[in-house]
């Protein structure tokens, strides 16, 4: 809550902070991509399988037309090098050994061409295999990069051959006609950048959506594991509390004072509600996720809080309750609401001694609806109150706060702590305000009703 009364949402961390890549929070001098682990094992195999394929294709045309193509043998040594190098140093360099290597091949690919047929031959078409592994595993900028590369080096080959040195085998002396298989070819190998680098920006970006979605959802598996851990830790404590009074009873029950009966049937009825809280509370962890899936609807927020006002019940009468809350309309989920109210209100029953003061009031702030839940006690360390609604792994807090936390987010509302003017504790939850007229199921009847 700031001075002014307006509820200020809190800045979301950038996403260098919480250790997730966002494919738009990449810096703009980073031109090449970083390649996805597995796109750059699969990457090793495809070029040991193309060396592979490499050296067959060599020894079966030395097989057939001699030793004049004996230039094509100097490309099994350069591949062998630059896999094996790929191999050993692509985990610690990514990008660099991508780009080596496909230099490496489009030279090796150029000199085959040279060999067999020339720039003006068709077989300029090759390089669109460095083209398209260089969008895939690089980017669109990398995809433009090697498209210029391989026109350059086509070009280079055909004055060579105006030149005089000329092709070994397939080699077509009609200038005229190599000139258009040419442009074909280099058309050809245009389009084939152009295309992959525009699908390959959609493939990283899906890439990196896909990285972003797997963290979130190996942080919610790591917050559901530890919020459940902790509320079968809430209701273990409440059963051993449960057989402490059911041991009292058996021991001695004919022995106990009216009083002390009295006393321990309370106590009874407290730890009985308190762990029905705590099933209950197992249940909305089961269902967070639904929780988001679901449409948001209208609620009542003074219908929420009498309820729960009338389902803690005895373990509000001590207190001194103040409610004042209008009849705003917030978009939530039922189940949910209900369990973040009762939360709050538990929390200042459990953390304040009977006679402090308990106040709920509601407010409109900035087209948000907020909750304030304010109690005179103690108040909470700045150290925990840090960390509550995150503890660290292992840390001995009960489910409430935590779990309060990730029901607001699963339905748009957010939750902040702040220490009250004299001393005590302030919740504020800030909702989407439904529209006054919005019907809800908590509406109340008219008054000629």
């Amino acid at each position: 809550m700031t001075p002014s009364g307006r509820f200020r949402p809190a800045t979301p961390p950038a996403a260098a902070e919480v250790g997730v890549y966002h494919p738009r929070a990449m810096a703009p001098a980073a031109w090449l991509l970083t390649p996805d682990e597995v796109l750059l094992r699969r990457f090793g195999l495809v070029r040991a399988v193309g060396g592979a394929a490499y050296v067959v294709a060599v020894l079966g045309l030395l097989g057939i037309l001699g030793r004049q193509v004996w230039p094509l043998a100097l490309g099994v040594p350069v591949l062998l090098v630059v896999t094996t190098a790929y191999f050993v140093r692509s985990v610690a360099y990514p990008r660099t050994a991508v780009v080596i290597s496909l230099a490496a091949d489009a030279f090796v690919l150029g000199g085959a061409i040279a060999c067999l047929g020339g720039a003006g031959s068709g077989l300029v078409l090759l390089y669109a295999i460095v083209v398209v592994s260089a969008g895939i595993l690089l980017g669109p900028v990398a995809a433009a990069g090697f498209t210029g590369l391989v026109i350059l080096l086509a070009l280079t080959q055909l004055a060579a051959e105006q030149a005089g040195l000329r092709p070994i085998v397939g080699f077509n002396p009609a200038f005229d006609q190599r000139l258009v298989m040419f442009l074909v070819s280099i058309g050809g190998l245009a389009s084939v950048g152009y295309l992959s680098g525009a699908y390959a920006s959609r493939l990283h970006e899906l890439i990196a959506e896909a990285g972003v979605a797997a963290e979130a959802m190996r942080v919610r598996g790591r917050r559901r594991r530890e919020l459940v851990g902790r509320a079968a830790a809430s209701a273990d404590e409440s059963l051993r509390a449960v057989e402490r009074v059911a041991d009292v009873l058996e021991e001695g029950a004919e022995q106990l004072s009216e009083a002390e009966r009295r006393r321990l049937s309370s106590m009874l009825r407290i730890r009985v509600a308190e762990l029905d809280a705590e099933v209950a509370q197992l249940i909305d962890v089961g269902s967070l996720d639904g929780i988001g899936e679901e449409r948001p609807e209208p609620i009542l927020l003074r219908r929420v809080v009498q309820d729960c006002v009338i389902e803690l019940g005895e373990r509000l009468e001590p207190y001194d309750l103040d409610i004042d809350v209008p009849p705003l309309k917030v978009l939530g989920h039922r189940r949910a609401t209900r369990r973040v109210v009762f939360n709050l209100l538990e929390n200042a029953v459990t953390h304040t001694p009977p006679g402090t003061r308990v106040q709920v009031t509601a407010l409109e702030s900035g087209g948000s609806g907020v909750l304030v839940v304010t109690d005179g006690g103690p108040g909470i360390p700045r150290a925990v109150a840090a960390r509550m609604f995150d503890p660290p792994p292992g840390a001995q807090v009960r489910v409430g706060l935590p779990l309060v936390r990730q029901l607001c987010e699963s339905m748009g509302a957010e939750i902040r702590y702040e220490r009250a003017p004299r001393g005590g504790a302030r919740f504020l939850i800030g909702f989407r305000l439904a529209p006054r007229s919005a019907p809800s199921v908590d509406d109340e009847p008219p008054a000629s009703a």
